[in-house]
Protein backbone atom coordinates (compact mmCIF):
# COMPACT_ATOMS: atom_id res chain seq x y z
CA UNK A 1 0.00 0.00 0.00
CA UNK A 2 1.56 3.51 -1.11
CA UNK A 3 1.62 6.27 1.36
CA UNK A 4 -1.25 8.02 -0.33
CA UNK A 5 -3.59 4.76 -0.02
CA UNK A 6 -2.16 4.32 3.94
CA UNK A 7 -3.14 8.40 4.72
CA UNK A 8 -6.53 7.96 3.39
CA UNK A 9 -6.91 4.43 5.37
CA UNK A 10 -6.32 6.28 8.41
CA UNK A 11 -8.15 8.78 7.85
CA UNK A 12 -11.55 7.12 7.10
CA UNK A 13 -10.58 5.14 10.04
CA UNK A 14 -10.28 8.42 11.97
CA UNK A 15 -13.69 9.59 10.94
CA UNK A 16 -15.43 5.93 11.83
CA UNK A 17 -14.04 5.88 15.24
CA UNK A 18 -14.70 9.62 16.09
CA UNK A 19 -18.22 9.16 14.85
CA UNK A 20 -18.51 6.38 16.96
CA UNK A 21 -17.89 8.29 20.14
CA UNK A 22 -20.64 11.08 19.17
CA UNK A 23 -22.76 7.96 21.07
CA UNK A 24 -20.88 8.77 24.24
CA UNK A 25 -22.61 9.79 27.19
CA UNK A 26 -19.72 11.81 28.71
CA UNK A 27 -19.79 15.50 26.90
CA UNK A 28 -16.06 16.10 27.37
CA UNK A 29 -15.72 12.70 25.08
CA UNK A 30 -18.33 14.00 22.67
CA UNK A 31 -16.93 17.41 21.99
CA UNK A 32 -13.23 16.24 20.96
CA UNK A 33 -15.03 13.89 18.81
CA UNK A 34 -17.17 17.23 17.07
CA UNK A 35 -13.65 18.96 16.96
CA UNK A 36 -12.42 16.18 15.15
CA UNK A 37 -14.93 15.59 12.81
CA UNK A 38 -15.36 19.59 12.14
CA UNK A 39 -11.48 20.15 11.84
CA UNK A 40 -11.86 17.10 8.94
CA UNK A 41 -14.64 17.84 6.70
CA UNK A 42 -13.71 21.64 7.02
CA UNK A 43 -10.29 20.84 5.35
CA UNK A 44 -10.69 17.89 3.42
CA UNK A 45 -13.83 16.48 1.15
CA UNK A 46 -15.43 13.22 2.81
CA UNK A 47 -17.74 12.40 0.36
CA UNK A 48 -18.19 9.07 0.61
CA UNK A 49 -17.78 8.84 3.97
CA UNK A 50 -21.05 11.42 4.22
CA UNK A 51 -22.70 9.53 1.73
CA UNK A 52 -22.12 6.43 3.70
CA UNK A 53 -23.28 8.02 7.35
CA UNK A 54 -25.04 10.55 6.43
CA UNK A 55 -28.13 9.59 8.43
CA UNK A 56 -26.09 8.82 11.77
CA UNK A 57 -23.72 11.87 11.27
CA UNK A 58 -26.67 14.38 10.94
CA UNK A 59 -29.03 12.36 14.09
CA UNK A 60 -25.74 12.56 16.53
CA UNK A 61 -25.37 16.25 15.65
CA UNK A 62 -29.32 16.84 16.17
CA UNK A 63 -28.45 15.29 19.36
CA UNK A 64 -26.01 17.43 20.40
CA UNK A 65 -28.37 20.50 19.54
CA UNK A 66 -31.31 19.13 21.72
CA UNK A 67 -28.82 17.84 25.02
CA UNK A 68 -25.54 19.07 23.88
CA UNK A 69 -23.03 21.57 26.10
CA UNK A 70 -22.97 24.92 24.97
CA UNK A 71 -19.24 23.84 22.99
CA UNK A 72 -21.24 20.94 21.79
CA UNK A 73 -24.48 22.60 20.10
CA UNK A 74 -21.44 25.27 18.15
CA UNK A 75 -19.69 22.57 16.88
CA UNK A 76 -22.64 20.63 16.08
CA UNK A 77 -24.31 23.21 14.19
CA UNK A 78 -20.50 23.88 11.97
CA UNK A 79 -20.57 20.09 11.11
CA UNK A 80 -24.03 19.98 10.00
CA UNK A 81 -23.21 23.02 7.61
CA UNK A 82 -19.94 20.81 6.25
CA UNK A 83 -21.90 18.10 5.77
CA UNK A 84 -24.32 19.73 3.64
CA UNK A 85 -22.14 21.32 1.99
CA UNK A 86 -20.31 17.90 1.43
CA UNK A 87 -23.19 16.07 0.18
CA UNK A 88 -24.72 19.10 -2.26
CA UNK A 89 -27.88 19.64 -3.61
CA UNK A 90 -30.86 16.91 -3.30
CA UNK A 91 -32.89 14.82 -0.97
CA UNK A 92 -30.78 13.99 2.26
CA UNK A 93 -29.77 17.77 1.70
CA UNK A 94 -33.02 18.87 1.99
CA UNK A 95 -34.35 16.67 4.68
CA UNK A 96 -31.38 18.83 6.82
CA UNK A 97 -32.88 21.52 5.84
CA UNK A 98 -36.32 20.68 7.06
CA UNK A 99 -35.44 19.82 10.18
CA UNK A 100 -32.83 22.18 10.81
CA UNK A 101 -35.84 24.99 10.49
CA UNK A 102 -37.71 23.23 13.70
CA UNK A 103 -34.49 23.22 15.81
CA UNK A 104 -33.03 26.54 15.05
CA UNK A 105 -36.27 28.40 15.94
CA UNK A 106 -35.56 26.49 19.53
CA UNK A 107 -32.44 27.45 19.49
CA UNK A 108 -32.76 31.36 18.65
CA UNK A 109 -35.64 31.26 21.96
CA UNK A 110 -33.87 28.89 24.36
CA UNK A 111 -29.82 29.99 23.97
CA UNK A 112 -30.25 33.40 24.67
CA UNK A 113 -28.07 34.59 21.67
CA UNK A 114 -25.38 32.40 23.07
CA UNK A 115 -25.21 30.07 19.28
CA UNK A 116 -26.61 32.63 17.27
CA UNK A 117 -23.92 33.54 14.68
CA UNK A 118 -23.31 29.66 14.71
CA UNK A 119 -27.13 29.28 13.73
CA UNK A 120 -27.22 31.84 11.59
CA UNK A 121 -24.17 30.24 9.59
CA UNK A 122 -25.54 26.67 9.46
CA UNK A 123 -29.53 27.88 8.70
CA UNK A 124 -27.77 29.74 5.60
CA UNK A 125 -25.82 27.38 4.35
CA UNK A 126 -27.86 24.20 4.86
CA UNK A 127 -30.76 26.22 2.88
CA UNK A 128 -28.50 27.61 0.40
CA UNK A 129 -27.34 24.13 -1.09
CA UNK A 130 -30.45 21.80 0.90
CA UNK A 131 -33.80 24.35 -0.24
CA UNK A 132 -35.58 22.81 -3.29
CA UNK A 133 -36.86 26.06 -4.64
CA UNK A 134 -37.10 29.98 -3.89
CA UNK A 135 -40.48 29.24 -1.32
CA UNK A 136 -38.01 27.43 1.08
CA UNK A 137 -34.99 29.92 0.44
CA UNK A 138 -37.66 32.79 1.55
CA UNK A 139 -38.76 30.54 4.36
CA UNK A 140 -35.56 30.58 6.03
CA UNK A 141 -35.11 34.06 4.79
CA UNK A 142 -38.00 35.03 7.31
CA UNK A 143 -36.84 33.53 10.64
CA UNK A 144 -33.35 35.74 10.25
CA UNK A 145 -35.71 38.84 9.32
CA UNK A 146 -38.12 38.04 12.20
CA UNK A 147 -34.85 37.63 14.19
CA UNK A 148 -33.90 41.24 13.02
CA UNK A 149 -36.71 42.75 13.96
CA UNK A 150 -37.12 42.10 17.15
CA UNK A 151 -37.35 44.68 19.71
CA UNK A 152 -34.54 43.69 21.72
CA UNK A 153 -31.29 45.14 20.38
CA UNK A 154 -28.85 42.56 19.02
CA UNK A 155 -25.27 43.02 19.91
CA UNK A 156 -23.15 43.97 16.21
CA UNK A 157 -21.30 41.03 16.23
CA UNK A 158 -24.91 39.17 15.63
CA UNK A 159 -27.04 41.23 13.86
CA UNK A 160 -23.79 41.26 11.05
CA UNK A 161 -24.35 37.89 10.95
CA UNK A 162 -27.76 37.61 10.61
CA UNK A 163 -27.63 40.20 7.58
CA UNK A 164 -24.75 38.66 5.89
CA UNK A 165 -26.84 35.23 6.43
CA UNK A 166 -29.98 36.95 4.89
CA UNK A 167 -28.08 38.34 1.91
CA UNK A 168 -26.64 34.94 1.13
CA UNK A 169 -30.05 33.64 0.16
CA UNK A 170 -31.21 36.77 -1.37
CA UNK A 171 -28.56 36.13 -4.06
CA UNK A 172 -29.79 32.36 -5.05
CA UNK A 173 -33.38 34.15 -6.01
CA UNK A 174 -34.11 34.82 -8.98
CA UNK A 175 -35.61 38.65 -9.37
CA UNK A 176 -38.89 37.44 -10.61
CA UNK A 177 -39.73 35.31 -7.46
CA UNK A 178 -38.64 37.34 -5.25
CA UNK A 179 -41.76 38.02 -3.27
CA UNK A 180 -43.69 41.81 -3.84
CA UNK A 181 -45.02 41.50 -0.25
CA UNK A 182 -42.69 40.17 2.27
CA UNK A 183 -39.25 42.29 1.55
CA UNK A 184 -40.84 45.60 1.57
CA UNK A 185 -39.09 46.80 4.82
CA UNK A 186 -35.71 45.68 3.66
CA UNK A 187 -34.39 48.88 2.63
CA UNK A 188 -35.48 51.16 5.26
CA UNK A 189 -34.19 48.56 7.89
CA UNK A 190 -30.84 48.83 5.75
CA UNK A 191 -30.94 52.33 6.40
CA UNK A 192 -31.33 52.72 9.30
CA UNK A 193 -28.63 49.52 9.78
CA UNK A 194 -25.82 52.38 8.33
CA UNK A 195 -26.76 55.19 11.00
CA UNK A 196 -25.25 52.51 13.56
CA UNK A 197 -21.63 53.03 14.44
CA UNK A 198 -20.22 49.63 13.19
CA UNK A 199 -18.16 49.04 11.00
CA UNK A 200 -19.86 45.14 10.44
CA UNK A 201 -22.85 45.74 10.60
CA UNK A 202 -22.44 48.79 8.20
CA UNK A 203 -20.54 46.49 5.65
CA UNK A 204 -23.18 43.94 5.68
CA UNK A 205 -26.17 46.69 5.48
CA UNK A 206 -24.26 47.93 2.33
CA UNK A 207 -23.64 44.21 0.69
CA UNK A 208 -27.45 44.08 1.28
CA UNK A 209 -28.27 47.39 -0.54
CA UNK A 210 -25.67 46.21 -3.47
CA UNK A 211 -27.51 43.20 -4.18
CA UNK A 212 -30.76 44.44 -3.53
CA UNK A 213 -29.63 47.68 -6.41
CA UNK A 214 -28.30 44.36 -8.43
CA UNK A 215 -31.11 42.39 -8.52
CA UNK A 216 -33.26 45.31 -9.21
CA UNK A 217 -37.56 45.49 -8.86
CA UNK A 218 -36.95 48.39 -6.15
CA UNK A 219 -40.54 48.01 -5.59
CA UNK A 220 -39.66 44.62 -3.92
CA UNK A 221 -37.86 45.88 -1.34
CA UNK A 222 -39.29 49.30 -0.29
CA UNK A 223 -42.38 50.91 1.85
CA UNK A 224 -41.60 54.33 -0.19
CA UNK A 225 -41.60 53.47 -3.97
CA UNK A 226 -45.11 55.16 -4.43
CA UNK A 227 -43.74 58.47 -3.20
CA UNK A 228 -41.28 58.42 -6.27
CA UNK A 229 -42.19 58.57 -10.07
CA UNK A 230 -39.77 56.30 -11.14
CA UNK A 231 -37.30 53.43 -10.09
CA UNK A 232 -34.47 55.72 -10.94
CA UNK A 233 -36.02 58.09 -8.43
CA UNK A 234 -36.05 56.08 -5.95
CA UNK A 235 -32.74 54.47 -6.24
CA UNK A 236 -31.55 58.50 -6.33
CA UNK A 237 -33.31 58.77 -3.14
CA UNK A 238 -31.54 55.91 -1.76
CA UNK A 239 -27.96 57.26 -2.70
CA UNK A 240 -28.74 60.64 -1.22
CA UNK A 241 -29.60 58.73 2.14
CA UNK A 242 -26.72 56.75 1.86
CA UNK A 243 -23.95 59.48 1.05
CA UNK A 244 -25.75 61.87 3.77
CA UNK A 245 -25.35 59.10 6.97
CA UNK A 246 -21.73 57.78 5.89
CA UNK A 247 -18.65 59.35 5.77
CA UNK A 248 -15.08 58.07 6.41
CA UNK A 249 -14.90 54.83 6.33
CA UNK A 250 -18.71 54.19 5.67
CA UNK A 251 -17.70 56.00 2.82
CA UNK A 252 -15.41 54.15 1.28
CA UNK A 253 -17.57 50.73 1.59
CA UNK A 254 -20.37 53.02 -0.01
CA UNK A 255 -18.66 53.46 -3.41
CA UNK A 256 -19.67 49.76 -4.08
CA UNK A 257 -23.27 51.42 -4.74
CA UNK A 258 -21.86 53.04 -7.19
CA UNK A 259 -23.04 52.30 -10.71
CA UNK A 260 -19.75 52.27 -12.28
CA UNK A 261 -18.08 50.61 -9.42
CA UNK A 262 -15.34 47.77 -10.68
CA UNK A 263 -16.74 44.52 -9.06
CA UNK A 264 -14.85 42.01 -10.85
CA UNK A 265 -12.47 39.88 -8.92
CA UNK A 266 -10.35 36.94 -10.05
CA UNK A 267 -9.45 33.86 -7.97
CA UNK A 268 -6.43 31.46 -8.94
CA UNK A 269 -7.01 28.07 -7.84
CA UNK A 270 -4.40 25.93 -8.83
CA UNK A 271 -4.07 26.67 -12.51
CA UNK A 272 -7.22 27.87 -12.87
CA UNK A 273 -8.94 31.07 -12.53
CA UNK A 274 -12.18 32.17 -11.87
CA UNK A 275 -13.51 35.47 -12.39
CA UNK A 276 -16.76 37.05 -10.88
CA UNK A 277 -18.33 40.31 -11.91
CA UNK A 278 -22.20 40.02 -10.04
CA UNK A 279 -22.62 40.48 -6.24
CA UNK A 280 -24.98 37.69 -6.30
CA UNK A 281 -21.74 35.40 -6.98
CA UNK A 282 -19.21 37.69 -5.42
CA UNK A 283 -21.87 36.80 -2.32
CA UNK A 284 -21.77 33.48 -2.44
CA UNK A 285 -18.24 32.91 -3.02
CA UNK A 286 -16.85 35.30 -0.16
CA UNK A 287 -19.23 33.95 2.35
CA UNK A 288 -18.53 30.23 1.46
CA UNK A 289 -14.81 30.80 1.48
CA UNK A 290 -15.68 32.27 5.11
CA UNK A 291 -17.11 29.83 6.17
CA UNK A 292 -14.65 26.97 5.31
CA UNK A 293 -11.86 28.86 6.44
CA UNK A 294 -8.47 27.09 5.24
CA UNK A 295 -10.37 24.28 3.41
CA UNK A 296 -11.90 26.58 0.94
CA UNK A 297 -9.20 25.94 -1.45
CA UNK A 298 -9.28 21.86 -0.96
CA UNK A 299 -12.84 22.35 -1.24
CA UNK A 300 -13.07 24.87 -4.59
CA UNK A 301 -10.57 22.26 -6.59
CA UNK A 302 -12.47 18.56 -4.98
CA UNK A 303 -16.22 19.12 -4.45
CA UNK A 304 -18.40 18.33 -6.91
CA UNK A 305 -21.15 20.81 -5.30
CA UNK A 306 -19.16 24.07 -5.65
CA UNK A 307 -17.99 22.93 -8.85
CA UNK A 308 -21.43 23.30 -10.08
CA UNK A 309 -22.41 26.32 -8.18
CA UNK A 310 -19.97 28.02 -9.39
CA UNK A 311 -19.39 26.72 -13.07
CA UNK A 312 -15.72 25.68 -12.02
CA UNK A 313 -13.87 22.93 -13.95
CA UNK A 314 -10.04 22.79 -11.82
CA UNK A 315 -6.85 21.40 -14.38
CA UNK A 316 -4.94 19.23 -13.52
CA UNK A 317 -1.70 17.61 -14.61
CA UNK A 318 -1.45 14.27 -15.33
CA UNK A 319 2.07 12.26 -14.92
CA UNK A 320 1.85 11.97 -18.96
CA UNK A 321 2.02 15.85 -18.70
CA UNK A 322 -1.34 15.94 -20.75
CA UNK A 323 -3.79 18.20 -19.13
CA UNK A 324 -7.15 16.31 -17.86
CA UNK A 325 -10.03 19.47 -17.35
CA UNK A 326 -13.39 18.82 -16.02
CA UNK A 327 -15.98 19.78 -18.34
CA UNK A 328 -17.23 23.67 -17.05
CA UNK A 329 -20.69 22.72 -16.57
CA UNK A 330 -23.04 19.68 -16.98
CA UNK A 331 -26.86 18.69 -15.93
CA UNK A 332 -28.78 16.13 -16.41
CA UNK A 333 -31.79 16.48 -18.86
CA UNK A 334 -34.73 13.72 -19.45
CA UNK A 335 -37.92 14.20 -21.82
CA UNK A 336 -40.63 11.63 -20.37
CA UNK A 337 -44.33 12.16 -22.45
CA UNK A 338 -47.35 11.49 -19.78
CA UNK A 339 -50.85 11.84 -20.88
CA UNK A 340 -52.15 14.59 -19.64
CA UNK A 341 -54.56 12.56 -17.23
CA UNK A 342 -51.78 11.03 -15.57
CA UNK A 343 -49.54 14.13 -15.38
CA UNK A 344 -50.62 15.52 -11.79
CA UNK A 345 -49.75 11.92 -10.41
CA UNK A 346 -46.99 11.19 -12.08
CA UNK A 347 -44.94 14.28 -11.13
CA UNK A 348 -43.27 13.62 -8.19
CA UNK A 349 -42.22 10.10 -9.28
CA UNK A 350 -41.13 11.89 -12.45
CA UNK A 351 -38.78 14.19 -10.19
CA UNK A 352 -38.69 12.97 -6.68
CA UNK A 353 -38.36 9.22 -6.85
CA UNK A 354 -34.76 7.52 -6.19
CA UNK A 355 -35.97 5.04 -9.06
CA UNK A 356 -36.54 7.78 -11.73
CA UNK A 357 -34.76 8.66 -14.32
CA UNK A 358 -33.93 11.84 -13.35
CA UNK A 359 -32.08 10.58 -9.73
CA UNK A 360 -30.52 7.61 -11.74
CA UNK A 361 -29.03 10.43 -14.06
CA UNK A 362 -27.83 12.46 -11.32
CA UNK A 363 -26.44 9.52 -9.95
CA UNK A 364 -24.24 8.58 -12.59
CA UNK A 365 -23.34 12.32 -13.75
CA UNK A 366 -21.92 12.04 -9.72
CA UNK A 367 -19.99 8.90 -9.88
CA UNK A 368 -18.40 10.41 -13.52
CA UNK A 369 -17.60 13.35 -11.23
CA UNK A 370 -16.00 11.51 -8.03
CA UNK A 371 -13.50 9.32 -11.32
CA UNK A 372 -12.59 12.52 -12.46
CA UNK A 373 -11.56 13.70 -9.09
CA UNK A 374 -9.49 10.06 -8.28
CA UNK A 375 -7.21 10.90 -11.42
CA UNK A 376 -7.14 14.96 -10.30
CA UNK A 377 -5.68 13.35 -7.17
CA UNK A 378 -3.40 11.22 -9.06
CA UNK A 379 -2.02 14.11 -11.11
CA UNK A 380 0.13 17.27 -10.02
CA UNK A 381 -1.84 20.64 -8.99
CA UNK A 382 0.04 24.15 -8.79
CA UNK A 383 0.05 24.86 -5.52
CA UNK A 384 -0.82 28.87 -5.70
CA UNK A 385 -2.17 31.40 -2.90
CA UNK A 386 -5.83 32.78 -3.54
CA UNK A 387 -6.24 36.20 -5.11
Amino acid sequence: MDDASNSTAISKKKLHTNLEELFKKKSSVRENALKILVKQFQTNVHYEFVENNFVTLIHRCQNCLKRGSALEIDLALQLIGFVVLTLGDGDNAHQVYEELLVLVRELLIKSKLSHAIKVFECLSIVTFVGAKDFVDTERSMEIIWQFLNQETKHPSSVAAAAISGWVLLLSGIDRWNVSPKKWKESIPFLLKQLEEDDEHVNVASIEALALIFEIGSLEKFSNQAGEYASMKDLKDGIMEHVKRVCNGTKQDTSKILEDDYDKTITLTLGRTSLTFSTWSKLKQMSYIRKFLGNGFKNHMMENEHLHNVFHFAPATKCSDDLELYKPEFEEVVFRVFVPEVRRENCANRIHKSHNSLLSKGRTKLRKKYRSLAEETKSGHIADEELD
